[in-house]
């Protein structure tokens, strides 16, 4: 293309292969465009080594290139290389930044101490699967310090399309372990049956971060930002080290000097690889990315010039640097420079153009600058600048985060399962966040008891937690429990708190003559099985004898509509205690009669219970209490009719470890434990623990360890923080219980035990593993104002109702005495005392609704944890449990 060329016409340069240093061809051909006088458009599709020396060799085309350059990290095969020169075509290779494939693992950090270290030939061993477990005699010869399960799996990643770090590793184990390396060499290789396939480096990185005793090769730079847990490889010359503590561009100057690399860059690079160079600090797996040129550049015109200028802008101090800094390669040493040099004098170039020269930002060149054929570093894109602003804002960014991290770290806490505790999970995460010195970032999801053992499980992330914890209505089936033992876990659980589950039903008080509505469990079966379906059958009417309703008054059967552990108790209930009766099974959810009402949640069934007569459900006690719903007297194994109320909701607790239904040992298997039907005179039929699950080696989690025995601690030692959620707090015997598996824990060594303080503690209680009771948010604080306001209204209610029911009363005595009474003959300071005290009480009644929602803004003003560990359902305020306030307080 000749010089004095059409402004309007683009110069075009196109480029495709390996993915690796893709980011960093994007953003130098970016600041061509931008800095360029002309219309210069750059390309570089990122498709992988081998597509890039494909598309470069042109096979398919004639021998003619599809691209103006190739890039791959990886030699030009011999066979593509014959096709080129077969063309007519004489090729070059350029390196221009070096890279190192690691191998990283995910064995617990807590199960070997400094790095595990492998040579070639074990890890040849390893992936070939001729050793197949973690604690096979030579790994642990190798690594006398390396204490894992008995026939722990070696779960081998490998990536699953055509890679250059695939062809990297599977060379280097060729190259220096011929007699166990077995497999094939290439980007591309037949893996044993029982590895496993993942694709891209992030597919890599991800399964051996969701994976224990994983181990797989990545891009070191990749393994690196993602802190994956690197292999102390054995290089040539004996010593064991990483990527990180290895000089990688040292690879690339022993090959020079060893001759690996052809005189003559025309040459055929196939042979060329830097695996297992000496050095004391070499690292064995280092690859060199190469560009793919034609020596005669002569028809790409001026194309020709701005690829030179291309190639003269990344081999470049500023260019290395760019690679260096933001893409993590290493640059090319000295030595391989000067090759390069060599190899660019040797290229020719259209005899009618023009070279490109540079200006950079900080030097003007007057004239110079303005010239057509200048790429100028004073010729910005506003998009550019923008990128530097942020860049600019990141930066800051990181570094105040890194002050920050500096001088604490946080300790973090996650858990999932049940939602009946999760208010009672999420008051006692907010005041471990608000009194702890250290900081602490508590977490805990609602997803349900099943969800909670599936997560903690793990079972689709190779049996590695996706929790720190979990937590469950019921026991962990025995299936999971199973799935956790063969994964060599040992779990425990750690019954925290006890729950009712109440029949509530919505027969009106009218046809009850004041008298409870008994049922025993056979009458119950029979009822939500379909059998009984009137409330006025002969065996209801024998137990229920002032009972007056409707002739054939239809029952209606409400349930839950989704799996629920309500449903779980109350079906394995049936089960137990009338199995003649009960044929419908039991679980989180089942096959209802026909007619049955489903509904969402314990809202949902609560809601139909209100607003339809004649129906009937099984709900967890408090919230049927809390909606002021009316409850079956159940009959209990001792043959005392009661309510959840009227019963000790503990009692079947301490019975259960009496009766041994509950294991001696926290670790066996709980699948069969349950609380229904237990002997007592006052025990509730239908009663539920509620767990925590979790692994009895926490040493893994290091101080987050701690900091979940603490809490667990803090939950059992708070009886009042428990009945604030409408849950019985664990009697002693299951308490002492408790505390022996807590003592059980195995945790990290280098960690700190977190302690309480409750009364002023001089010196101590200013420590950092410290949970303090001195130490409050105003939250907290205000949340405490609000309450008290609340019960002196509720207390001002309370009298004004007794005054507007004295004055009605005598308003009724009057009327009755006086049958011909006018609304002249009516005493008006009556009417206005009680249309005042009435006022009154509406004022006050609004007042409380003012301050309630008061309340619940300045919660939701905090974070999204803080507002459920705030926002509590109340159903009347002298419910609420307020300690000492609470006496003398009358209910409305």
């Amino acid at each position: 293309q000749d010089h004095e060329h059409d402004d309007h016409e683009f110069i075009e340069l196109h480029g495709s292969g390996t993915t690796n240093p893709s980011k960093y061809f994007w953003k130098i051909m970016d600041l061509f465009e931008e800095q360029a006088h002309q219309n210069v458009r750059l390309t570089y599709r990122a498709v992988g080594s081998s597509t890039g020396q494909k598309e470069f060799a042109g096979a398919d085309n004639g021998g003619v290139a599809f691209t103006n350059f190739g890039a791959g990290d990886i030699p030009m095969t011999q066979e593509r290389y014959d096709s080129v020169v077969a063309s007519g075509r004489t090729m070059v290779h350029i390196p221009f930044v070096i890279g190192a494939v690691a191998i990283f693992h995910s064995v617990p950090t807590a199960r070997f101490a400094g790095e595990l270290d492998l040579d070639g030939c074990l890890l040849a061993r390893i992936f070939t699967r001729n050793i197949t477990t973690w604690d096979h005699p030579d790994i642990l010869a190798a690594n006398p310090s390396l204490d894992v399960p008995a026939g722990q799996n070696i779960e081998v990643v490998h990536r699953t399309l055509g890679s250059s770090s695939t062809s990297g590793v599977t060379e280097y184990l060729s190259d220096v372990c011929p007699e166990f390396w077995t497999l094939d060499t290439g980007s591309t290789i037949d893996w044993p049956a029982d590895t496993n396939a993942a694709q891209g480096s992030g597919g890599m990185s991800t399964f051996i971060a969701s994976n224990e005793y994983a181990i797989g090769y990545i891009d070191a730079g990749h393994g690196h930002d993602l802190g994956l847990s690197e292999i102390s490889l054995r290089n040539k010359n004996g010593n064991f080290l990483t990527s990180k503590e290895a000089d990688i561009g040292a690879a690339a100057t022993e090959a020079l000097a060893a001759g690996i690399l052809p005189a003559d860059a025309t040459a055929s690079f196939a042979d060329v690889n830097l695996y297992d160079q000496a050095g004391d600090k070499t690292w064995p797996i280092t690859l060199m990315s190469y560009m793919y040129l034609n020596q005669n550049l002569t028809e790409y015109d001026q194309a020709g010039q701005l690829l030179m200028a291309f190639v003269g802008y990344v081999l470049s101090e500023e260019g290395q640097a760019m690679a260096a800094s933001e893409f993590s390669f290493v640059p090319v040493p000295v030595e391989i420079q000067e090759y390069n040099n060599a190899t660019i004098m040797s290229m020719a170039l259209a005899a009618d153009t023009t070279p490109y020269i540079f200006e950079s930002a900080e030097t003007t060149q007057v004239g110079v600058g303005a010239g057509e054929f200048v790429i100028s570093g004073k010729r910005r894109s506003y998009g550019e600048v923008e990128r530097d602003l942020l860049q600019k804002q990141i930066d800051a960014v990181v570094s105040r985060i890194g002050a920050v991290e500096s001088s604490a770290t946080v300790t973090t806490l996650h858990g999932s399962g049940t939602t009946n505790p999760s208010k009672l999970f999420w008051k006692a995460m907010l005041q471990f966040e608000d009194r702890a010195l250290l900081p602490l970032h508590l977490t805990y999801r609602a997803v349900g008891s099943s969800t909670g053992q599936k997560e903690f499980l793990g079972a689709d992330n190779g049996n590695m937690s996706f929790t720190d914890f979990g937590a469950g209505d019921i026991p962990i089936t025995s299936e999971r429990y199973s799935q956790f033992t063969s994964a060599g876990r040992t779990v425990v659980h750690v019954p925290f708190v006890l729950g009712a589950i109440g029949i509530f039903h919505s027969v009106p008080a009218s046809n009850l003559s004041g008298q409870p509505l008994d049922l025993d469990s056979c009458l119950l079966a029979r009822i939500f099985d379909g059998d009984i379906t009137t409330w006025d059958h002969e065996d209801i009417k024998a137990k229920n004898p002032s009972l007056d309703v409707p002739a054939d008054q239809p029952i209606i059967i409400v349930h839950r509509n989704l799996g629920s552990s309500s449903t779980a108790g109350t079906t394995q209930y049936l089960e137990k205690s009338c199995p003649s009766e009960w044929t419908r099974g039991s679980g989180s959810t089942i096959e209802w009669p026909a007619g049955a009402q489903p509904q969402e949640g314990s809202g949902g069934v609560s809601s139909y219970l209100k607003a339809t007569p004649y129906a009937i459900s099984y709900l967890d006690s408090g919230h049927g209490h809390s909606e002021n719903l009316a409850e079956i007297s159940l009959q209990n194994a001792d043959g005392n009719f009661l309510t959840t109320k009227q019963a000790d909701i503990s009692k079947a607790g301490a019975e259960a470890l009496k009766l041994n239904i509950i294991p001696s040992d926290p670790t066996a298997d709980w699948s069969e434990v349950n609380l229904y039907d237990l002997p007592g005179s006052d025990t509730w039929p239908i009663t539920l623990f509620s767990y925590f699950y979790v692994n009895q080696d926490l040493r893994s989690l290091n101080q987050t360890g701690q900091v979940l025995k603490a809490m667990i601690q803090y939950i059992l030692d708070e009886p009042s923080l428990v009945e604030e959620f409408r849950f019985a707090a664990v009697p002693k015997e299951i308490y002492d219980y408790n505390m022996q598996t807590l003592g059980d824990l195995m945790l990290a060594p280098d960690t700190t035990p977190m302690m309480f303080e409750n009364e002023t503690m001089v010196g101590t209680g200013a420590g950092s593993f410290v949970i303090s009771e001195k130490r409050r948010s105003y939250l907290d604080v205000e949340h405490d104002q609000m309450m008290d306001t609340m019960m002196m209204l509720q207390m001002q209610v309370n009298e004004l109702t007794t005054q507007v029911n004295t004055l009605n009363s005598g308003n009724q005595e009057g009327t009755a005495t006086t049958a011909t009474c006018s609304c002249d003959d009516y005493d008006d300071s009556q009417l206005r005392a009680v249309a005042g005290a009435s006022m009154a009480l509406a004022i006050v009644a609004l007042i409380i609704a003012l301050v309630c929602a008061c309340k619940m803004v300045t919660s939701g003003g905090s974070s999204g944890k803080k507002d459920g560990a705030n926002i509590q359902h109340q159903p009347s305020i002298s419910e609420h449990s307020m300690g000492d306030r609470k006496e003398g307080m009358q209910k409305v």
